[in-house]
């Protein structure tokens, strides 16, 4: 008999509609500054400083941003930066209006812009969690993905016809997707767990709200490693090489560049929507599935400085793009399953800090670079950082394959675990706690296997045992 799938509960599809008008309202913001500031001022250097002072706030905010969804929960710092969007666009609409955006004005809102985007993203993908089950995590960070490349897509194109019918409306129509987005996510009754929200004092004090316990959890040290690695990798070879790429081997020259983007941005949209219709894989199954296709995306990667023809070219970008989109999928499930509860917040302020934190150093790093070297030998060395980066999670998980099962240590079980064990001078606190479960999970795992596959990983487990103990 074929089973029917689920569909979505209303409480998702809310969530991902207030996603969807936030990335967009993200979208039409960089847009409009860019269109606005190249057609008044024509200076690259004014439009170069401006996304820094976007950038730089970002970099400052997002750790403190993962303390606030620890403590405060993912719902209402989400609500808190969607108020403070609507609110900084509103004012925009006024000053524009008015005639008041001047260079200092236009600084002032791009450094607040950063500022509520420091808040807002990591709260977004911190909140999946409680808006989905576990079986579905895969399939809503897919969903996630898709809308995210989706507004990418669209953004330009809504963004030009928007400023052609509504003029200097424009302003208050982002203002009022912005509302929208705040009331979808005010409306949403969730059930979101209080370890993901409120950490109990007795287990706050020993940690004091520090990313101490990220070092208790070695696989998430090196996912977090690993998106550093890929977004330095990427970026700027991207952001740089492509114009060059163009500019060099394109028909049409330097107007090849959104082609490009596009390719490459619809290879991802469409990676999205494949892995999300594939079955959910549990650590450390998917880490090893991000490995293999992170070693065919460098190798793809690698391979963009070595051909000149038109048609390869974009077919390498598509398919560079369609791996990233499978490959971002799968990392933000990996690291949902490993992270408990009441570290989402910090885990995923420092995810996307990897991200907005390397831009300049993955620019810096191409410019030099291709001072240096060729383009090809950028996209060879950056191809190979991947690679080697993939080659790594590899041997890592063939090392430790056990020990990828999520800690879903909820907050309160901790609080009563700690009292129950605050007697114990052997470890108490959240080290015990964090011992009992990895080793009540590694046994679990264990006699779960058939006697075949026992005796097989028997001397993995008896080591794993060794180093828990």
């Amino acid at each position: 008999m074929k089973k029917h799938t689920h569909p979505l509960p209303v409480t998702s599809l809310r969530f991902f509609a207030a996603c969807f008008l936030l990335f967009l309202v993200s979208q039409f913001y960089l847009v409009l500054q860019v269109s606005s500031l190249m057609k008044s001022a024509g200076s690259v250097l004014l439009l170069s400083s401006v996304l820094m002072a976007m950038t730089i706030p970002r970099v400052i905010i997002l750790p403190i941003s993962g303390f606030l969804i620890d403590k405060f929960g993912a719902f209402k710092i989400l609500r808190l930066g969607s108020a403070a969007l609507c609110a900084l666009l509103s004012f925009y609409f006024v000053f524009n209006r008015q005639n008041l955006i001047q260079v200092k004005t236009i600084f002032i809102f791009a450094i607040l812009f950063g500022g509520s985007s420091a808040l807002i993203t990591p709260a977004l993908y911190a909140a999946i969690p409680a808006v989905t089950t576990e079986n579905r995590l895969q399939q809503a960070n897919s969903i996630l993905q898709f809308i995210n490349q989706a507004a990418m897509l669209s953004g330009p194109m809504l963004t030009k016809i928007a400023d052609h019918r509504a003029a200097n409306h424009t302003w208050l129509l982002m203002a009022g997707a912005s509302l929208a987005a705040l009331s979808l996510i005010a409306g949403i009754k969730n059930s979101e767990n209080k370890a993901q929200g409120i950490v109990p004092e007795a287990v706050r004090e020993p940690r004091r709200e520090s990313f101490a316990d990220l070092f208790k959890l070695p696989i998430l040290i090196l996912l977090l490693l690993f998106t550093a690695i890929l977004n330095l990798c990427i970026i700027g070879p991207q952001q740089i090489g492509f114009p060059i790429i163009a500019e060099t081997y394109l028909p049409n020259g330097i107007n090849g560049y959104p082609t490009l983007l596009s390719m490459n941005g619809a290879g991802s949209l469409i990676g999205a929507v494949l892995i999300g219709a594939v079955k959910k894989m549990e650590n450390p199954r998917v880490i090893r599935r991000i490995a293999w296709i992170s070693l065919l995306s460098g190798a793809i990667w690698g391979l963009l400085g070595l051909i000149h023809n038109h048609a390869s070219i974009l077919g390498a970008v598509f398919c560079a793009g369609l791996l990233f989109g499978i490959i971002n999928v799968l990392f933000l499930t990996a690291i949902q399953q490993a992270t408990p509860d009441f570290l989402i917040g910090r885990v995923m302020s420092i995810q996307f800090l990897c991200s907005v934190g390397l831009q300049p150093v993955s620019y810096l790093a191409t410019g030099l670079s291709l001072d240096r070297l060729s383009l090809t030998g950028v996209y060879l060395i950056s191809g190979g950082g991947i690679a080697v980066t993939a080659a790594v999670m590899l041997l890592y998980t063939e090392k430790d394959r056990m020990n990828f099962t999520r800690r879903a240590i909820h907050a309160e079980d901790i609080a009563r675990e700690k009292k129950s064990t605050s007697g114990d001078d052997s470890g108490g606190g959240v080290q015990a706690v964090f011992k009992k479960r990895i080793l009540s999970d590694v046994d679990g795992r264990y006699n779960e296997r058939s006697g075949r596959q026992q005796r097989t990983d028997l001397h993995v487990f008896q080591k794993q045992r060794r180093n828990i103990l």
